[in-house]
């Protein structure tokens, strides 16, 4: 397995990429918006809007996984499947670094949740 340092560097070069990006965001979108052009053009720019909204949200809670999985690092049990306690496949870690749970914990999640949608 790729050693915690090196997981840490990764994790923390992902966040700051993820802040930078919010950052960039609210320079470019000032709460106060003004309305122009007809109504075509303001339905767009507001849907553009609220894409933009959500993909910062779901930076936002990418950002709270990654600070997990610092944690996770800090305790000393990073790459423990949250559920089963197995540890998570290198290879999995390696493409996602703030995930918590191996992919047959993961698999049963998203199967349990498409039952319940």
């Amino acid at each position: 397995m790729q050693t915690q340092h090196v997981m840490k560097e990764k994790l923390l070069g992902l966040k700051s990429e993820l802040l930078n990006k919010s950052q960039q965001f609210r320079q470019e979108h000032p709460e106060t918006r003004t309305n122009r052009g007809d109504e075509a053009d303001q339905a767009s720019n507001e849907i553009n809007l609220n894409l933009s909204l959500q993909l910062q949200e779901r930076d936002r809670l990418l950002v709270q996984k990654i600070d997990y999985a610092l944690s996770k690092i800090n305790q000393g049990n990073f790459g423990e499947c949250d559920d089963c306690g197995a540890e998570i496949e290198e290879k999995r870690l390696a493409a996602r670094p703030y995930t918590n749970m191996c992919i047959t914990c993961k698999e049963e999640q998203e199967h349990r949740r498409r039952m319940h949608a």
